[in-house]
């Protein structure tokens, strides 16, 4: 399915791939997620990453498997998987045709500004599929080189009607929107005016992460959303579609020694402009039945959306009333995310 309201980006970790497995058929239909594979961390150089690619694609294709059905589409992007290898069109390429064979669901290629200025010989490698996204952050290109982008993935192969351009804001963390909306406007203009299959807005404002944030209850903007809203009272950008990361910021998630960290036990839940942090303490030797706490507070507050409105929010149900302990941070991220998913595609 081509036609989304919704084009979520997502770290593929264990969270997001349990949240998207128990969205319902209304959810899924409005939604095309973009999945940000994770590094092959023994990926070294191209002997040592082409060693690793099956059992890594293999295990890929199982978890897409798992979390969607044939009538599903997503977006592929490769830019963590192997990011010193230096030709990332014809390793997206690879994978993408891997994944395609192994997997039920539509994969949708997924590239980026810097491999389409480096690789562009090696668009035409991406004829046979339905559809593709172009993502161009708005950090690193101008609005004028738009135009010139399109025109080389065209003329190297790619199909303006299959051609799905996201503008990424990428990280707008306590950005001013009306500011960031200005900013923003000439890239859509150029992204229409290239004529291809549809134009996405993308951003992500969740902080990095919640260090400075003391225990108890914050709002933090939703900042691409309020861009979003000023964005629809504009009829010139009546059929631009909307994209965001979720609950996370856009950077990477940096691999980290788990027995050097302890985690916050926290609620990041998401209001129509906003984002309810619910924050305790540590995770590791903390209170026990923080998260239970939480819950409780998060269920008696006038934002909660109802057990009924996701999987997600059945989740905070539960661990209120149940004698559970803290969770753990996959736990988090999955109850989170998938209310974020509901809301926003039913908001869209």
């Amino acid at each position: 399915m081509l036609n989304w309201t919704y084009l979520p980006i997502l770290k593929w970790k264990q969270g997001e791939r349990i949240a998207l497995s128990k969205l319902t058929a209304g959810q899924r239909e409005g939604m095309t997620p973009i999945l940000e594979l994770p590094p092959i961390k023994s990926a070294h150089d191209g002997a040592a990453l082409q060693k690793a690619l099956p059992e890594y694609l293999a295990k890929i294709g199982k978890d897409l498997d798992k979390t969607f059905d044939v009538d599903q589409a997503v977006g592929i992007d490769i830019r963590w998987v192997a990011q010193g290898y230096p030709k990332q069109m014809r390793l997206l390429a690879a994978i993408c045709k891997q994944l395609a064979r192994q997997v039920g669901c539509s994969i949708l290629p997924v590239l980026n500004e810097s491999a389409l200025e480096t690789n562009a010989e090696d668009v035409s490698k991406f004829g046979q599929h339905q559809g593709y996204f172009l993502r161009i952050q708005t950090p690193v290109v101008e609005a004028a080189q738009v135009l010139t982008l399109v025109s080389t993935a065209i003329k190297n192969g790619l199909r303006k009607r299959n051609l799905h351009i996201v503008v990424d804001q990428y990280s707008i963390v306590k950005e001013d929107a009306a500011q960031k909306f200005l900013a923003v406007r000439p890239y859509l203009d150029a992204a229409i005016a290239a004529g291809c299959a549809s134009v996405t807005v993308a951003g992500g404002s969740f902080p990095l992460t919640l260090i400075g944030f003391k225990q108890g209850i914050f709002d933090i903007p939703r900042v691409e959303w309020a861009i979003w809203q000023r964005i629809q009272k504009e009829v010139t950008y009546a059929n631009v579609r909307f994209a965001d990361y979720s609950v996370t910021n856009p950077a990477p998630i940096v691999d980290v020694d788990p027995k050097q960290v302890n985690p916050s036990v926290a609620i990041r839940y998401a209001v129509s402009n906003q984002w309810k942090l619910f924050k305790a303490g540590g995770f590791k030797k903390g209170r026990p039945n923080q998260y239970r706490g939480l819950c409780q507070l998060l269920i008696t507050d006038p934002v909660y959306s109802g057990d009924k409105f996701s999987y997600g929010d059945d989740c905070y149900d539960k661990a209120a009333k149940a004698k559970l302990g803290n969770g753990n941070p996959s736990s988090w991220r999955r109850d989170a995310t998938s209310h974020h998913l509901a809301l926003t595609v039913a908001a869209l």
